[in-house]
């Protein structure tokens, strides 16, 4: 299946998709979606993009037949066969997966499908209105100022901490990263930080230590000091040897 074929079969199951996840788990399948828009020509990142997309979807039940199957499917296979979408491809299935009703949430009127836009102003540029409530909530974990470069609470290297940059207080650093008695960054925290290419998309990093891991049970960040911290690099590594974060 390549990517065009998924996008086509997300589309084809909005209404499914929108009944079967709740409220924060359609917007954060959303948010992965909308990754395919910054992969440019990078068939890495595209792969990458499908793999989140993929993850995504873990609540989906066993019943959903064919998208069922996607999640239980050979995850490498589904990489190698990524290909690079047009924007204008991730655009019209990022509108149609919008504008899939909620559960108990009356269909549009005529009007308002014919100009979505016009009925929800958000609806003029919906994949920034998700990009924005995603990173609101990567943003409400405990975090600090970022530590100037240079300074050993900013580690030896660009990748070392993540650094989000919050509109509001400027750049901060989630808590989780620093152990609470010496106030620098834990070393387990930095080596996955490596890996994860923190520097490079400090927000998808930290996606994965808050957000939910199947593999793991929970958050990441929750289980620093209450798993090994190999098991905890081996998630990581895994990962991104699949393609994805």
């Amino acid at each position: 299946m390549d990517t065009h074929e998924l996008l086509a079969l997300l589309v084809r199951h909005r209404e499914q998709l929108r009944q079967w996840l709740d409220e924060d788990q359609y917007r954060h399948f959303l948010a992965m979606t909308e990754r395919l828009r910054e992969v440019g020509d990078d068939p890495e990142r595209a792969g990458m993009a499908v793999m989140a997309i993929v993850r995504a979807l873990w609540p989906v039940p066993d019943e959903a037949g064919v998208l069922a199957e996607l999640l239980h499917a050979d995850h490498r296979s589904i990489v190698t066969a990524t290909t690079v979408p047009t924007p204008e491809v991730v655009l019209a299935a990022l509108e149609e997966l919008y504008a899939a009703p909620a559960a108990g949430e009356p269909d549009r009127t005529e009007a308002e499908a014919a100009d979505p836009i016009a009925a929800d102003p958000v609806a003029a540029d919906p994949v920034a209105a998700v990009i924005a409530a995603a990173r609101r909530r990567l943003l409400t974990a405990p975090s600090r100022a970022a530590a100037p470069a240079g300074s050993p609470a900013a580690g030896d290297g660009p990748a070392d901490v993540i650094v989000l940059a919050d509109p509001e207080d400027g750049p901060r650093s989630p808590e989780f990263q620093f152990d609470p008695d010496t106030g620098q960054p834990r070393d387990i925290v930095v080596r996955i930080n490596r890996i994860l290419l923190a520097d490079r998309d400090p927000w998808g990093a930290a996606d994965w230590w808050l957000g939910r891991n199947s593999w793991l049970g929970g958050p990441p960040a929750s289980l620093l000091g209450r798993v090994p911290d190999d098991r905890l690099a081996d998630a990581a590594l895994a990962l991104v040897e699949e393609g994805g974060r």
